[in-house]
């Protein structure tokens, strides 16, 4: 009951909210606008580029990663995931410190970065198929005479659709709905996308038609591609065989092999090296000044880099808590057969978080439920949009405790509640640490919900990123790395206790 009242509270009732003031004569006309259609080709065009992209660097990384055994393997998969858990705008900054004025803002680098971010989607996705493919069909056609490319093309590829398919549609989506990476490396004309509109015309203009039909036509995209995705990648089901991974033999594939992981080792740390670089340097050589500098009150107009530090290290402890306790329950929901706690909880999966966060301010900003003073529309939009990942995390390490253990302290006299606790009580602790660890990293990093919901003078590290990079100077760009170091430090230092904790208690 607890967690269906929350979200229908703070989830269902905003978006409700939402599309009751969108249902207008001025909506209506803002959804017949040429000028937010022609956002809408743009966005999908830049989005099918990057999906392209993003296939032709990933699948080789799939192939080399799920299907041969080699050292250093397992370090691999964990360094091609770590672009896709970096804050969008320290990606953004990452490419625009390595390319300088070699390239432009614009859609070129808008479809790198995307690439960059969504590795470890198409590696993830592809390589877990690929890597249960019976690998006879491919022996046999080579046999007969094929070559390695036709081998590829005419039995290989047609194995893995159903992957391909779902990793382009969760690129397309993503990069349709792009905004740090657009506000950032975007140059207003060939790269805006609808989220760019949306939080435009709501925070600027205070245009609230053009902003709601926007969020209309994006979660009508949305829909669509996963609609797509799900039927396609529903036909023809092929058998699976899980097949151990080949060990690497002739010299020919050891380079093939050996190039394929040096050049995605330098894909994946080239943009980090290259901001922690920017961090230390001048036009004078070497230097510590910028890290000193965070204390600095120079950049007064755009607030404090120590206070949007604080801040976010706060927003991120209150977001840690409110998703662990609500994900916890939503967990516990979902094994005692709740379907609609299920169900409400993927919602998030389909809605922006800055049409969520529009939502949520819609809905709490007057009357009884004013919460715009009381400091926690951030946490509960932040906690919202990380509640699919907890539940992810967590509804499958209490499914893998054995009930048995609960009947058995409850013949041996446990009240309810006491035997649960007995059965699931180390496991349910140790899942809702790391589920508080994954929301906090996500809170870190969030910029859309952040950017509407966050008042002027506090914005948060990554707000405070997008404002020091649109002022000129050496200087704002070096404030601007230096706290996106120390974004990456804190977000990979969660991951990593994350997954200490997981791999200690959850699996205990």
């Amino acid at each position: 009951m607890f967690p269906a009242v929350v979200l229908t509270v703070f989830l269902v009732y905003p978006l409700i909210r939402l599309a009751s003031i969108a249902v207008s004569s001025q909506t209506l006309t803002a959804l017949a606008s040429s000028t937010l259609w022609k956002v809408v080709l743009l966005a999908s065009g830049q989005a099918v580029l990057s999906v392209m992209l993003s296939l032709a660097i990933g699948i080789p990384i799939a192939r080399v990663l799920f299907n041969y055994q080699f050292p250093g393997r397992g370090f691999m998969l964990a360094l091609v995931t770590v672009p896709f858990v970096l804050p969008t705008v320290v990606v953004a900054l990452g490419f625009r410190s390595l390319f300088g004025s070699a390239i432009s803002n614009g859609l070129l680098l808008v479809v790198l970065a995307h690439a960059y971010i969504n590795i470890a989607v198409v590696v993830r996705l592809v390589g877990a198929q690929w890597s249960t493919l019976d690998r006879r069909m491919e022996v046999t056609a080579a046999t007969l005479g094929a070559t390695p490319f036709h081998v590829f093309r005419t039995v290989t590829l047609p194995a893995l659709r159903n992957s391909i398919v779902v990793a382009a549609s969760v690129v397309f989506i993503f990069s349709f709905s792009s905004l740090g990476i657009v506000v950032v490396l975007g140059d207003g004309s060939t790269t805006r996308t609808l989220e760019q509109v949306l939080l435009r015309s709501t925070s600027v203009l205070l245009d609230f038609p053009t902003a709601l039909a926007a969020a209309t036509l994006q979660l009508l995209v949305v829909s669509l591609v996963f609609i797509f995705s799900a039927r396609i990648s529903r036909r023809e089901p092929r058998a699976k065989v899980t097949l151990e991974r080949e060990k690497i033999g002739t010299h020919k594939t050891t380079v093939a092999v050996g190039a394929t992981v040096l050049i995605g080792a330098a894909l994946v740390l080239a943009p980090i090296a290259s901001i922690l670089w920017a961090s230390v340097t001048s036009a004078n050589g070497l230097t510590t000044g910028w890290w000193s500098g965070l204390w600095s009150t120079e950049n007064a107009r755009i607030g404090s880099p120590v206070g949007a530090l604080g801040r976010s290290l706060a927003l991120a402890l209150g977001t840690a808590v409110i998703a662990a306790l609500l994900g916890g329950a939503i967990a516990i929901a979902v094994m005692s057969k709740r379907g609609i706690v299920a169900t409400l909880a993927l919602i998030p999966l389909g809605v922006s978080a800055v049409t969520l966060g529009l939502g949520i301010l819609l809905a709490f900003s007057r009357g009884p439920l004013d919460l715009r003073g009381t400091g926690v529309l951030i946490p509960i939009t932040h906690a919202l949009i990380a509640v699919p990942i907890v539940v992810a995390v967590a509804t499958p390490s209490l499914r893998n405790v054995d009930p048995r253990r609960y009947f058995v302290a409850l013949s041996l006299g446990a009240a309810p509640m006491r035997a649960w606790w007995t059965a699931f009580g180390t496991v349910f602790s140790g899942v809702m640490l790391a589920a508080g660890g994954l929301a906090a990293a996500v809170s870190l990093g969030e910029f859309g919900a952040a950017s509407l919901l966050s008042r002027t003078d506090s914005p948060t590290v990554p707000v405070q990123i997008e404002r020091l990079l649109s002022k000129p100077g050496e200087s704002s760009f070096a404030t601007a790395a230096v706290l996106s170091v120390i974004l990456v430090i804190l977000t990979m230092t969660l991951l990593a206790v994350v997954d200490r904790i997981s791999t200690r208690k959850v699996l205990t």
